[in-house]
């Protein structure tokens, strides 16, 4: 089993450091984890988003990554039988690009994963923001759904990303807030979404979080995976998103059996060559 989508405590919204995360793998079977340290440079929200290094907050966009390598290079010492994966997940905005793409040139990580979590600014994927998010998107919830599916096609088309996200994360506070008939019209969007992923051959995940949430389906559901493999696309991940320790690698048995089902298996992304 593997785990592709790991937060240790270097997300400010994450407890539990890289040595207590690779404890626990060992502790519960998985043979390679990939730790996805949230990056979030919009230099408007730069309030609210934040890296931890050694217990103090620092810019995204800062040198937090060579701290960050060095507690995974001590890891893969203290663990030698775990493939430990220095990873990231970076939250894309279009306009963000060529800010993401040095910071993805200075720094060489092994596996980025890209995830749409604002819209204008606005993390709709945020509990503390819900109310925001409800007053922005309310009044034009078919606009959202455009938007959003925009973005996804812009950070499939800019090759910055090895996989893309819980594509229909939306589920997780405004299909709460909006209702069935949201849920429909962001749905309708992915058919030429997936298809622009495919295209660039660019990975899609299969997030696990929503089911330890106690929801039927990984984020996306299995109607979503079932258009992308009818798409083209051929690379898939399973990620817990865990931001908790007892989190690591939950659902992963489920997410992988679904994968079976749709002919496809767990890519692997060792140095960004996905196998």
């Amino acid at each position: 089993m593997v785990d592709y989508h790991v937060h240790p405590d270097f997300s400010h919204d994450a407890k539990g450091s890289v040595e207590d995360y690779c404890r626990r793998a060992t502790e519960v079977g998985l043979k390679e984890l990939c730790f996805t340290t949230h990056f979030e440079p919009d230099p408007v929200r730069r309030d609210t988003e934040w890296v931890v290094v050694e217990g103090k907050k620092v810019s995204p966009v800062s040198g937090w990554p060579v701290a960050y390598f060095a507690a995974i290079e001590r890891a893969r010492v203290s663990f030698p039988s775990l493939s430990i994966l220095a990873g990231v997940e970076v939250g894309f905005e279009p306009e963000l690009e060529p800010t993401i793409r040095e910071f993805l040139e200075k720094y060489r990580f092994d596996f980025v994963i890209g995830a749409v979590h604002c819209i204008d600014h606005v993390a709709f994927t945020a509990g503390s923001e819900l109310d925001a998010a409800v007053a922005a998107f309310g009044p034009d919830q078919h606009g959202f759904c455009r938007h959003y599916h925009a973005n996804l096609r812009a950070a499939a088309g800019s090759g910055l990303f090895d996989c893309l996200a819980h594509l229909d994360i939306y589920r997780k506070y405004l299909g709460k807030a909006f209702g069935d008939g949201f849920l429909a019209d962001c749905a309708a969007g992915f058919p030429e979404t997936l298809a622009c992923i495919a295209g660039t051959e660019t990975g899609i995940e299969v997030n696990t979080s929503a089911l330890r949430r106690g929801e039927d389906e990984p984020y996306p559901g299995r109607a979503i995976l079932l258009q992308a493999a009818a798409a083209g696309v051929r690379r898939f991940t399973v990620g817990s998103d865990a931001h908790r320790v007892l989190d690591l690698g939950t659902g992963s048995d489920r997410a992988v059996n679904l994968l079976s089902g749709l002919g496809a298996t767990s890519a692997r992304f060792p140095r960004r060559a996905g196998r």
